[in-house]
């Protein structure tokens, strides 16, 4: 096995169970593909943000799908697709022979998107995980979204990443990360099923002690049309809001959504959440 890869697997953690080699492989692709944006140039025009970045950057002990970016300056035109081959590149370098495909595309479309798609049989083997009840034809996705129309007020720092080669990425600042979170926790519209990962970041946010960028969150609301006060945005505003969603949610919901992403010694850590602990910790901010 390539010691690169073999160093993701080690921080991966002890592989105990199926849900954990998929995990696992997921991760390491996702490594890999930001190692060839990185060698594309993709990170003098765009930001790493989301989940995956306070995973990766500041160890979220959760596994994430997605990786995101924002670009630091609007472009509508902006496609994701001349950075396809150095992502193919990097990945083949690893022994990872992967598809991928646009997704969305367009200057009316505000988020680019694509898949990186990698059969899961042949990526197990690549990382010396026997494949057990994985149907021949099963791929491992991962998504890549670009905002490009990303509304102002974020600030962005450079962040080391070791594996699977040093290198410092473009990413959006903790506060400003943290700002993005909260924005997905208020604006985002639970329908059939609320998304626990949401408030499992939010307490990773408070644990860390993490400052809010108000004026990037302010800017997002107003962007995504969920604040339209004349006065700025600030922390009554902010707890206001956040007391009112904790309200409303439906935390049985929210701890089977999560299960997936966390290994099975992290389960309980979960089982106190409710209303009360939430609304709590929004006044601790």
């Amino acid at each position: 096995m390539n010691e690169a890869i073999k160093a993701m697997l080690k921080s991966y953690g002890p592989i105990k169970n199926e849900k954990d080699k998929n995990n696992a492989l997921k991760e390491i692709v996702q490594s890999v593909t930001l190692s060839g944006l990185q060698r594309g140039g993709f990170f003098q025009q765009a930001c790493f943000c989301g989940e995956t970045a306070l995973r990766i950057l500041y160890g979220l002990d959760r596994f994430s799908e997605d990786l995101d970016f924002c670009l630091i300056e609007k472009k509508s035109d902006f496609k994701l697709q001349p950075f396809f081959k150095c992502i193919k590149d990097e990945l083949e370098r690893y022994g990872f022979y992967s598809s991928i495909q646009e997704k969305k595309t367009g200057s009316d479309v505000v988020i680019e998107s694509a898949f990186v798609k990698q059969e899961t049989v042949a990526g197990l083997l690549v990382i010396e995980q026997q494949p057990k009840h994985v149907h021949k034809n099963q791929l491992i996705k991962v998504k890549l979204e670009v905002d490009k129309m990303n509304p102002e007020g974020f600030t962005i720092s450079k962040k080391l990443v070791k594996l699977p080669v040093p290198y410092m990425i473009t990413t959006l600042s903790e506060d400003s990360l943290f700002a993005g979170k909260l924005h997905a926790l208020l604006a985002r519209a639970y329908s059939n099923r609320v998304k626990g990962r949401d408030f499992y970041d939010f307490l990773f946010y408070m644990a860390r002690g993490t400052q809010v960028n108000f004026p990037y969150l302010e800017s997002k609301l107003r962007d995504s049309g969920h604040y339209s006060e004349t006065k700025p945005l600030d922390r009554d505003k902010l707890v206001d809001r956040l007391t009112a969603k904790f309200m409303d949610v439906d935390f049985d919901q929210a701890k089977q959504d999560v299960l997936p992403f966390i290994r099975v010694e992290k389960e309980a850590d979960i089982n106190e959440w409710s209303k009360d602990l939430f609304i709590s910790m929004a006044n601790e901010l």
